[in-house]
């Protein structure tokens, strides 16, 4: 028999979790991940150091929790079921807005993990499979769901989904590096992406 589970209790486990990931993203854009070590995130925590192992394994597995975070796993599917009642164009260019703006508020934290996630390859591989890979299968359904509702034309699913996918990633990454023009014209960038992927390039009425 299943135990149940307490919601008070639940709540409260995920508010610790969330202060811990709070500090631990403050200690590694302060100090870098390296440089960071447990005992700085309990202190920023207000905590003991061993409270941390109560709720991470280890430093790895910190930056693995701050990673799930960012990617708003858990909410995509449900925004994806419910952007199929509307339309494809305008859910693309609230979707893109809305996270980019918050990686954007976490663009410090960034430049301090995505570092170490690209050249540690436990953690790399974890990432790829735990979220890149899972975000992608979202996607693919969901423009598959489009093409059978005929708001798509038909594509390579898988494909399409990755270019979205590198396009969003490459567009932070420029920013990260102080690229001049995207972080200037950074709120522009929505309805570009969604006039290119939707209208192309071509001049309208062009061979």
């Amino acid at each position: 028999m299943t135990p149940v589970q307490d919601p008070i209790r639940q709540q409260l486990i995920e508010a610790r979790r969330n202060q811990i990931l709070d500090s631990a993203a403050a200690v590694f854009a302060e100090k870098g991940f390296h440089r960071a070590t447990t005992k700085d995130i309990a202190r920023r925590a207000g905590i003991a150091e061993g409270t941390i192992y109560n709720y991470f394994d280890s430093k790895d597995d910190l930056l693995i929790g701050m990673m799930a975070r960012l990617a708003e796993l858990e909410t995509l599917g449900d925004e994806l079921t419910e952007a199929l009642q509307g339309d494809v164009r305008d859910f693309f260019i609230a979707m893109f807005r809305r996270r980019v703006e918050h990686l954007v508020e976490a663009q410090e934290t960034l430049q301090a993990i995505l570092p170490e996630v690209m050249v540690n390859a436990d953690l790399r591989e974890h990432y790829y499979q735990r979220f890149v890979l899972r975000i992608a299968a979202l996607l693919e359904q969901y423009v598959r769901t489009r093409i059978e509702l005929g708001h798509i034309r038909p594509v390579d699913t898988t494909l399409t989904t990755r270019v979205v996918q590198a396009m969003f990633i490459g567009l932070l990454v420029l920013r990260i590096l102080g690229d001049e023009t995207v972080v200037a014209r950074w709120e522009a960038l929505p309805e570009l992406l969604a006039t290119i992927i939707f209208d192309g390039l071509k001049a309208s009425g062009g061979e």
